[in-house]
């Protein structure tokens, strides 16, 4: 049995997706989580095989979660399971570290098959090469130049979090928080929150 913990901040969405999880057989939900800040706190505490989530998701938003999580269980087999059918979205978890990445409309059938080669270490992500040529000018992510936590922090800035709300979150000081903002902002040269949130939504990495 695959072990999983579910993230979703769509009460229905997710029980629908336990439910059918759970009547193949295959797969246990361990825990339930609807929002961000709930999916990092479970799962450092109870790690499972599996972490089904999603991206848009309130308190910390997925991919500061996926960052997150990722710094701390760098082995944790991360799937994400989305709306999103922009190809930034894929190339983003994909470079953040998860194992795959499936939209929310797919076959059940594709879902069960995903989380299966994931759990037996293979990673699925639609192919968005051909699309992303023609939507970023450069072959060079530019998300590649951040450390991980950087990523995290870039994530939860331009999710709206102040620096002492992501002081909080993190647990690191609000000086160590300005520094990261500090090196986010001349390695993707931007000058302000209001650029770097340009930046995100130029590069399809801002929420709707």
């Amino acid at each position: 049995m695959i072990s999983l913990i579910l993230a979703d901040d769509h009460t229905m969405v997710r029980q629908a997706i336990a439910t059918t999880l759970k009547a193949t057989g295959l797969f246990t939900i361990e825990y339930e989580c609807g929002d961000g800040a709930e999916l990092v706190e479970t799962a450092l505490k109870a790690p499972a095989d599996i972490i089904l989530m999603d991206i848009s998701m309130p308190k910390m938003n997925g991919f500061a979660a996926l960052e997150k999580l990722l710094h701390y269980r760098p082995q944790s087999k991360i799937i994400i399971l989305s709306m999103h059918s922009e190809p930034e979205y894929v190339e983003a978890v994909k470079l953040a570290g998860a194992r795959a990445y499936i939209q929310k409309d797919a076959p059940s059938e594709q879902l069960i098959q995903v989380i299966q080669e994931v759990a037996a270490g293979k990673s699925y992500f639609p192919n968005t090469s051909d699309q992303l040529s023609e939507r970023l000018p450069s072959s060079t992510n530019p998300m590649e130049g951040l450390t991980r936590r950087e990523r995290e922090i870039f994530y939860l800035v331009v999710a709206g979090r102040s620096s002492k709300q992501i002081s909080q979150l993190l647990s690191l000081s609000a000086k160590t928080i300005e520094n990261h903002r500090s090196n986010i902002f001349k390695k993707l040269n931007v000058a302000s929150t209001i650029e770097l949130i340009h930046f995100a939504a130029k590069n399809g990495l801002l929420e709707p």
